[in-house]
């Protein structure tokens, strides 16, 4: 005997929760491999550009060009003995002190 209409309809919305549920699994686990993925290339560009250093290929000051304009965080900064970014101060009004002509 047939199934009520209600009944396949209440089947087929479990299936599509199932299948929604292994397309999320599987998405997860694609978004992880690629972020250990890009997690060890920047270990290894890292290692790199250090070996260039202590090879004495690269200066330590090339090293804090490429750093200094790119690192924002202050625990970062330090960790490359970067100076300390100071914010910009501004007016009562919220505008830059001068003019709001900054670059």
């Amino acid at each position: 005997m047939a199934k009520p209409t209600n009944e396949k309809l209440a089947d087929l919305l479990e299936k599509e929760a199932q299948i929604r549920a292994q397309i999320q699994t599987l998405k997860q686990r694609e978004n992880e491999v690629e972020r250990k993925k890009d997690t060890r290339r920047k270990i290894l560009i890292g290692g790199a550009i250090l070996a260039k250093i202590k090879s004495g290929e690269w200066k330590e000051k090339q090293l804090h060009e490429l750093l200094n304009p790119i690192l924002k965080a202050e625990r970062d900064r330090e960790l490359f003995n970067l100076p300390t970014i100071t914010p910009i101060e501004t007016t009562t009004d919220g505008k830059d002190n001068d003019g709001g002509n900054r670059p």
